[in-house]
């Protein structure tokens, strides 16, 4: 067995706004900062009891706990507005932005990087 701690703190705020019957403007901030760790994992040996085509693959997990480990923040900011061009269309726009600092590196490395959305559509109510 082995224990894995982890600890994960998230703020989020969230605001709504209607200037006018034909206008809504809304937006998001948040933030989630997480850090867990697996302690080292201890696993029988079994190589004496393999044959065949899996004899040559390592079944141990001496370093698992290295590469498991997250220790990471994100901000996320998003905002959307909504115009209404008649009772039943609606013009639609959204933009969100996502930075995400990975201060360990999760399985497959360090993964840091940021991300930028822009959506636009029209809505047609039926």
């Amino acid at each position: 067995m082995s224990d894995y701690k982890t600890n994960s703190h998230n703020i989020y705020l969230t605001g709504s706004f209607v200037p006018t019957d034909r206008l809504s403007l809304a937006g998001i901030i948040g933030f989630n900062k997480s850090k867990a760790e697996l302690e080292t994992v201890i696993m029988p040996d079994i190589t004496g009891r393999l044959d065949g085509a899996l004899a040559n693959l390592d079944f141990s997990f001496d370093r698992m706990h290295e590469y498991s480990n997250l220790d990471y923040e994100m901000l996320t900011l998003a905002v959307n507005g909504e115009y209404r061009l008649s009772p039943l269309v609606l013009l639609t726009v959204e933009a969100e932005y996502a930075d995400l600092s990975d201060n360990t590196g999760y399985v497959y490395g360090i993964e840091t990087g940021s991300l930028v959305f822009i959506r636009t559509g029209i809505r047609f109510s039926f």
